[in-house]
């Protein structure tokens, strides 16, 4: 088959409509909305054959205005068993991978016969399948050809000073030299939810009861290079244990786009304990809708339900500013001016910073104004926030006292999700995932230090989330009337925006509930941060906006159903300030 295919021909194929059609499909793939009328070239700046059906590529999109790099390897296939693992041969599994395929009917010239084949094109993800992570890890006949394709293998041992993570990366190692000694075997991680490729490797060793050795395997879609890999390695260097450590990496043309990283023992991400307390407890509160629950607006009495049904909301939250705090310590490398503290200006930051904010806000009242007048977010009460929003940020900026800000490297996107943890004998560990920088920022911008105070608005933007998503769950549960297509999104804004003097009972219930809610949200707020931590919060209120305008970006171009929370969270920012 390796014969029949050459860049020619794949670049024709990648630059189809359908191709292009199929890359809009895919969750790594960015700025869909842009590019929704497929007025864009793809082009190949990099390709290579491995193993007669790995296509190794990049693919490089653009258009007048834009260019964007990624690392896409693909496995071609005749019948999807042949590709597949004994594992792997699972109906749900082959069903999947079917469904993620792109097929095209190719012509192709076969030389020596001088005639045309008609030929039908599979293609697939490669690192949905084990036979591509065996091939570029542990296959030595490919391995030992990588300086031919300027790729690059990296297995770390040497960082380690404990047993147990030497011992990983040695296995990793005596795989590749004896692969003919293990079982594999693969799981994608994420629901296929993640912005890039992650899979579990799990690695058994034959001829023994031993439990298998299990490996984070992560693709870096986006080949502009990855902030993670590096930080990961700075984490290691500090010894800091709540974080997954990098064992090796497979760089190509100089950049990661692999990384092998430690699988740590997890039972679900933080966000997860916020949100199945505080949603039991409203359920439980508010049982049936057209009850008098007028005794809650005894704060005490609000504050006593909260300390009754949020026990381990309340127990992590104590803690997890703690942690926070260490993380932002072991991010600092000595000797190292890339993960080392600044001191700048804080009127020219500032200054820079309102006019980026400033900028979004722009851009978000193009995109709105663009859209019909009937649109719900065209709502006179809604683009006035907006308006607001640039008068406190310009408020913000003008009464900053400090004449200096201290920078420094942060994780950049610290929300809940991005927090595992795990509990054993009654106490919490944390560890901290995803080192890739903000999503929202270009790879330069990704480089830059920040305040330590990007990483907390981030986190406290998380209890925002959680607290108007639980409130939308529960209107739709209890009080819209389902037989006249109420939106539950309506609701919520009548709450914040259409006050009336006669009020029904639900709306009452409504406002009872909201305030509980807003009473738990500044509980733990208050539990979260670190008394110890000299914190601006004129700076922490200036990256939630930055938070919050960015998220309503992302719901305007992708869920438009979804605005209200954003919307809300600005209002709440300037009715505080």
């Amino acid at each position: 088959m390796r014969n029949y295919f050459d860049k020619n021909l794949i670049q024709q194929v990648f630059n189809s409509n359908e191709f292009k059609g199929w890359l809009l499909s895919r969750r790594w793939f960015g700025d869909k909305s842009s590019l929704s009328n497929l007025a864009f070239s793809v082009t190949l700046s990099y390709f290579k054959i491995v193993s007669e059906r790995i296509f190794l590529t990049i693919i490089v999109i653009t258009t007048q205005e834009y260019t964007k790099s990624y690392f896409l390897p693909m496995i071609s296939y005749e019948k999807i068993q042949e590709i597949l693992e004994p594992r792997e041969k699972t109906s749900d599994n082959i069903v999947k991978l079917t469904e993620n395929t792109y097929s095209k009917m190719v012509a192709l010239n076969v030389y020596d016969k001088q005639k045309e084949k008609i030929i039908a094109l599979n293609l697939v993800e490669a690192e949905y399948c084990l036979f591509f992570w065996k091939k570029m890890l542990f296959d030595k006949k490919i391995t030992e050809t990588f300086p031919t394709l300027s790729m690059e293998l990296t297995l770390y041992s040497e960082q380690f000073e404990d047993e147990i993570n030497m011992t990983k990366v040695r296995n990793l190692i005596e795989a590749s030299l004896y692969p003919e000694r293990y079982e594999y075997g693969l799981e994608q991680l994420g629901g296929g939810n993640t912005t890039n490729l992650l899979f579990s490797l799990k690695i058994y060793k034959k001829s023994t009861n031993k439990e298998p050795i299990s490996y984070i395997l992560k693709s870096y879609k986006d080949y502009s290079g990855s902030l993670e890999p590096r930080t990961l390695f700075v984490l290691v260097k500090n010894n800091f244990p709540n974080a997954p450590k990098i064992y090796g990496t497979i760089k190509l043309q100089g950049k990661e786009t692999i990384g092998i990283l430690e699988d740590v023992s997890n039972i679900g991400n933080l966000g997860d304990i916020y949100w199945n307390e505080v949603n039991k407890m409203i359920n439980d509160v508010f049982k049936r809708i057209n009850d008098d629950y007028s005794y809650l607006n005894n704060k005490e009495d609000m504050a006593n339900i909260i300390k009754k049904h949020c026990v381990e909301s309340l127990k992590v939250s104590e803690t997890i500013g703690f942690q926070i705090k260490k993380l932002h310590k072991a991010l600092i490398l000595k000797d190292d001016p890339l993960y080392s503290k600044e001191m700048v200006d804080s009127k020219s930051y500032l200054k820079n910073y309102t006019d980026n904010l400033n900028s979004i806000v722009s851009k978000i009242q193009s995109y709105m104004n663009k859209k019909s007048e009937g649109a719900f977010y065209n709502s006179p009460k809604i683009t006035s926030i907006l308006l607001d929003i640039k008068d406190i940020i310009e408020k913000f900026r003008s009464e900053f006292e400090a004449e200096q800000i201290t920078i420094q490297p942060v994780h950049q996107d610290l929300h809940m999700q991005q927090i595992l943890y795990n509990k054993s004998n009654d106490q919490y560990n944390f560890y901290f995932i995803d080192f890739e920088g903000d999503p929202q920022l270009s790879i330069e911008e990704k480089d830059r230090k920040f305040p330590i105070e990007k990483d907390l608005a981030s986190f406290l933007r998380s209890l925002s989330y959680i607290k108007f998503n639980t409130l939308l769950n529960f209107i739709e549960m209890k009080i819209v009337d389902k037989n006249k297509f109420e939106v539950p999104a309506e609701f919520l804004f009548s709450l914040y925006f259409r006050k009336s003097s006669k009020i029904s009972k639900k709306h009452k219930t409504l406002e009872i509930a909201l305030n509980l809610l807003n009473l738990w949200e500044n509980k733990l707020m208050g539990k979260i941060f670190d008394k110890s931590l000299k914190l601006h919060f004129t700076l922490i209120n200036y990256f939630t906006i930055e938070r919050a305008l960015h998220e309503l970006d992302y719901e305007l171009l992708f869920r438009p159903n979804n605005i209200i929370i954003p919307i809300l969270g600005l209002k709440e920012i300037i009715e505080k300030n």
